[in-house]
């Protein structure tokens, strides 16, 4: 106990502060809800891992969406959401078949990987055949982990901001339902994960407030070496986590 509050009650309001700094990340650079608060949200309550990201995360990219509407690449978001389709039913297996401590390693080399090759500075063009390798990996890893957004990252990595935010957002609200969809039929969408949702989306309001504003004064490539920082430490301490205690 602290200041009277339990554990339990900290807990969920770490969680609730990750998704708040998730969310401004997403809403600033097109993704880093699920990157930043996942690996985490793993170690302090697994029971709420993928769901609970992927629900929020919908809100956020059906707003942005809404409006960037007019930058999005729809040739783009239409290959990459057909790729999606089988590396959704391959994540929706990996949940399926996983242990425990199988997911959480799983969670961190995910991380690991992605933000490895995106701080290389490794900028593939954004022709048919990346888009759909991108799309099926981002599928794959979306529906299993919530951390879809960095394989689609780097082959906008030569767009503006905008139209970025866009693609990402036009990418994620098809694919994200379609995650979804088949983690209900797999009976892997819960009630306790949809109330926690739900109990957390004010902050994603907040928090889209929040980088509307700081979007005319963010740094975007410095804002993407921090979560490129705070999502591999956090992925390294999920992964030892599991490995040493």
């Amino acid at each position: 106990m602290f200041l009277g509050i339990s554990s339990d009650a900290w807990v969920y309001i770490f969680i609730g502060v990750l998704i708040l700094v998730g969310t401004i990340t997403q809403g600033s650079i097109g993704f880093g809800l699920g990157t930043i608060a996942t690996p985490i949200i793993a170690l302090l309550r697994p029971d709420l891992v993928p769901t609970l990201i992927l629900l929020l995360a919908l809100c956020i990219s059906i707003y942005t969406l809404a409006r960037t509407y007019r930058e999005t690449s729809w040739r783009l978001v239409g290959i990459s959401v057909i790729a999606r389709i089988p590396g959704s039913f391959a994540g929706a297996w990996a949940i399926a078949s996983l242990s425990h401590d199988g997911l959480s390693i799983f969670i961190g080399c995910a991380v690991l990987l992605a933000m490895s090759l995106s701080s290389l500075g490794w900028s593939p063009e954004p022709t048919r055949r990346n888009t759909v390798l991108a799309g099926l990996t981002s599928g794959f890893l979306g529906t299993s982990t919530s951390i879809g957004g960095p394989p689609m990252a780097l082959i906008m990595k030569r767009f503006d901001p905008q139209r970025t935010r866009g693609s990402l957002a036009g990418t994620f609200v098809i694919g994200t339902v379609m995650s979804l969809i088949i983690l209900g039929f797999n009976g892997q969408v819960t009630q306790p994960q949809v109330y926690a949702a739900a109990a957390y989306s004010p902050l994603v309001v907040v928090g889209l407030f929040i980088a509307n504003y700081l979007n005319h004064f963010i740094d975007t490539k410095r804002l993407n070496r921090i979560v490129t920082v705070v999502a591999i430490t956090a992925a390294l301490a999920l992964i030892g986590q599991v490995l040493f205690f």
